[in-house]
């Protein structure tokens, strides 16, 4: 019995890690000049069966998992699209 109790335990304690890890904002949109200044990380998109409410947040998982921040798309609605990664420039102390 104890065995058990301690295998259920350290899934407990894995999923609770998990659920509070880092989860990142990505941003879907049409304007090449929000990504000018970004890196350029991959392609990403989603499949035709897709629902079209649902593009936007798969084309999102999708950049995350890329580590990226931004998808950039041709149009609204677009099912593919290009992931980059952008950094918020560091402000110094003066």
């Amino acid at each position: 019995m104890k065995r058990y109790s301690i295998g259920f335990l350290a899934a407990a304690i894995s999923i609770a890690a998990a659920a509070c890890a880092p989860y990142t904002n990505v941003g879907v949109t049409t304007s090449e000049s929000l990504v000018s200044g970004c890196e350029k990380v991959g392609d990403v998109a989603v499949s035709s069966s897709t629902a079209p409410a649902e593009v936007n947040s798969a084309l999102s998982d999708a950049a995350r998992a890329k580590n990226a921040n931004y998808v950039l798309v041709a149009s609204d609605g677009a099912r593919a699209g290009t992931a980059y990664r952008c950094t918020v420039p560091q402000v110094g102390s003066r």
